[in-house]
């Protein structure tokens, strides 16, 4: 059976919603560990562009206060897509940041939104935080 390309990105919109409502809850938890004497943490995630119409993430892009932007350039199949970027020397206070999504429709207009948040890296044995875009 065929699928329309509006069917896909309605199939694809469900489960991206239907994945996001189980990753929320982590970034909302504040599931971020990391080795408390590494300054090194990863930042990943579920980003959505449902807020636009026939959109999906191009690139997610993090600036952490006073040191360099990192940016994950994404497929833009989807409706939602995951990411992740590593930094180091992320002191033990953590860092404060800017994440910044870009957006690309079907006519190829880009759309943009951020969110602040702070890079932490907790007691633990892993170097992962999780953080939801959407």
């Amino acid at each position: 059976m065929r699928f329309s390309s509006r069917t896909k990105r309605l199939i694809g919109s469900a489960v991206a919603v239907a994945s996001l409502g189980v990753a929320v809850p982590l970034a909302a938890t504040g599931t971020a560990q990391a080795d408390p004497n590494s300054g090194r943490v990863k930042v990943s995630g579920t980003v959505s562009c449902e807020r636009f119409e026939d959109a999906s993430p191009d690139a997610v892009t993090i600036t952490p206060k006073g040191k360099t932007a990192k940016a994950d350039q994404l497929p833009g199949e989807d409706v939602a897509e995951s990411f992740s970027l590593t930094f180091t020397q992320v002191p033990k206070k953590g860092l404060s940041a800017n994440a910044k999504v870009t957006c690309v429709d079907d006519d190829g207009d880009k759309h943009t939104f951020g969110k602040s948040f702070k890079i932490t890296r907790p007691p633990g044995t892993t170097e992962t935080q999780a953080f939801s875009l959407k």
